[in-house]
């Protein structure tokens, strides 16, 4: 988690450090002022920095945070058979959406500085598990070397019977989107709207107490809430809304 705040702020740092030296120079005005924002929407709550590189082009990089918000599934355990019985139980599953991500985007101006309508493209970076998983099997005996069903497949039981999991994507996301506003305003404040995906591919299941990507099968053709996010979020969406002021 820590690298992923280094590599957000080296960011930050960069684009700052970009327009105070183009503001010293004011090479043909470009790149001379340093914008803010704050901003809120399905990737959370986030700060960016931003700056002009030319008339139709604006650079951005900012942290995003998810807040953690849970939801609960029921699934089934197979604590294997054990002293001549297969043993089954229910438990009740904790998912999460705490994420935190960095991001570097460039917003194009088609028209300039007449409307500030742009195509953004870029990335994100960190925040690999869009979902964690928790969960506890009490009275458990290791020796029943148990697992429990998530989605189409089987995510082994810790030692103690706890479950440990997340449901992971790639490290590095393009992101493409649409919008309406400059992250670095021509005036003091502004308001800007975006709507885009991160194209993440598939997301797998991760076993976090062995540090491995789950192969295991179980049902197939699974239904529960961890198998649709599986099948159908290969892409993220995102839309935000942002408020945007100037320094200088």
């Amino acid at each position: 988690m820590k690298k992923y705040f280094a590599i957000a702020l080296l960011s930050i740092v960069s684009v700052c450090s970009l327009s105070v030296r183009a503001q010293v120079k004011d090479f043909l005005g470009i790149a001379n002022h340093l914008g803010v924002n704050i901003n809120v929407g399905t990737t959370g709550i986030g700060f960016e920095a931003a700056t002009p590189i030319t008339p139709f082009v604006q650079a951005r990089a900012g942290i995003s945070v998810m807040p953690g918000i849970k939801f609960h599934v029921d699934s089934d355990v197979d604590l294997g058979t054990y002293q001549g019985y297969t043993a089954e139980r229910e438990i009740q599953l904790d998912g999460s959406l705490k994420r935190v991500q960095g991001s570097l985007i460039f917003n194009v101006y088609p028209l300039g500085n007449r409307f500030p309508l742009f195509v953004a493209v870029g990335g994100y970076f960190g925040g690999r598990d869009m979902v964690k998983i928790t969960g506890q099997v009490n009275d458990y005996d290791p020796a029943m070397m148990g697992s429990v069903e998530i989605g189409d497949y089987r995510l082994p039981l810790g030692p103690h019977g706890e479950v440990r999991g997340a449901l992971r994507t790639n490290s590095f996301r393009p992101y493409i989107g649409i919008g309406t506003g400059r992250p670095c305003p021509t005036g003091r404040l502004n308001f800007m709207w975006e709507l885009g995906i991160q194209i993440q591919g598939k997301p797998y299941l991760w076993d976090d107490i062995n540090k491995d990507k789950v192969d295991l099968k179980g049902i197939e053709d699974s239904d529960d809430t961890f198998q649709k996010i599986m099948d159908h979020f290969t892409v993220y969406p995102v839309l935000k809304f942002t408020l945007s002021g100037r320094i200088f």
